[in-house]
């Protein structure tokens, strides 16, 4: 997982580069650069995080995106799992539909232990372990974010909807 970091984080490095130099020489006034290239390295972060998810063909389960990579529906029914699975997220500086998230979930552990988790900036949260079922409101912040399930010889279900919070 690291090796493909280190490339996404060169290529990166690269991509960035370029994008400014071509900013420089076609952009008007200084906020438009600073604008272009604030959007430009967002987009490419933004991609570049959705990498560290776990691809569809590799879950237990099924996965279906809401509005972006941050939110949608999980359903998933795991017999002796061992490991981890990286549901939703992403590492973009601004969500365009804001950072106010909820997550809404019903874990039911039969055997072994499960947990799921919210990790912001390298830092893990748990939400839930055991069987339980609620909801959990987090805001994100710049940087990687994302909800992960987690089992050790784990057999039982787990349905978990992330969806955007509305102020107002």
């Amino acid at each position: 997982m690291e090796s493909i970091l280190i490339s996404v984080i060169k290529k990166a490095f690269i991509i960035i580069s370029l994008c400014f130099i071509l900013c420089l020489q076609g952009c008007g006034n200084g906020k438009d650069l600073k604008d272009n290239i604030i959007k430009g390295y967002n987009n490419f972060i933004e991609h570049a995080g959705a990498h560290a998810l776990t691809k569809n063909s590799k879950l237990n389960g099924t996965r279906e995106f809401g509005s972006d990579n941050y939110t949608g529906n999980y359903k998933v029914s795991y017999k002796d799992f061992n490991g981890e699975e990286y549901i939703f997220g992403g590492t973009s500086l601004e969500r365009d539909n804001g950072s106010n998230l909820e997550a809404v979930y019903t874990l039911n552990v039969e055997s072994g232990e499960a947990g799921i988790y919210y990790i912001a900036a390298g830092e893990e949260y748990l939400i839930a372990s055991g069987s339980t079922e609620g909801e959990y409101k987090f805001a994100i912040s710049p940087g990687d974010n994302y909800i992960i399930v987690r089992g050790k010889n784990f057999s039982g279900t787990l349905d978990l909807t992330v969806q955007d919070v509305i102020s107002g």
